[in-house]
């Protein structure tokens, strides 16, 4: 049976607040709890028993332009492209402009491409995703779970 993922916006990625508010209900598997954010990693993300990815923070993206940008690689060069101004477009950063690198995160997740800018835009202006894997016939109860802990814009995705 294909996994479904339970996905909500949260206004805070502060652990003790969202275990109590998702793992306190019997219904939700804090193991599988996975929480997005842009806040910098603390000792209470660490010691949490809900799995936190701080995006940011130096984790490795598949995203070449990005690399580039922010230094992974050493040179830029440019094969077989005669980059003629004001004619060839310069594609070279297109990626990490387009489509930040978040992208990357979510990547082992059900999440279809034209949903994750939502998700973007909620992790740059300081909120977290909280993700949950499920099967499908616990996904309607976790998804109520999420509503009833106040989580936002909360949806189901079944994976292929």
């Amino acid at each position: 049976m294909p996994e479904h993922l339970v996905t909500g916006i949260s206004q805070t990625s502060d652990p003790e607040h969202l275990e109590s508010t998702l793992c306190g209900k019997e219904v939700v598997d804090c193991d599988k709890l996975a929480v997005i954010t842009k806040d910098a990693p603390t000792d209470m993300h660490h010691e949490s028993v809900l799995t936190y990815m701080h995006v940011g923070q130096g984790h490795p993206t598949s995203d070449v332009q990005h690399e580039v940008v922010t230094g992974g690689e050493s040179i830029l060069t440019n094969f077989g492209d005669p980059q003629v101004p004001n004619i060839s477009s310069d594609n070279r950063y297109v990626g990490f402009f387009a489509e930040p690198h978040i992208i990357d995160h979510l990547a082992d997740y059900a999440i279809p491409k034209d949903q994750v800018q939502n998700y973007n835009d909620a992790i740059e202006a300081g909120r977290s995703v909280v993700v949950y894997k499920a099967e499908p016939s616990e996904a309607p109860d976790v998804e109520e779970t999420f509503k009833e802990a106040g989580l936002k814009n909360v949806k189901t995705f079944a994976s292929k």
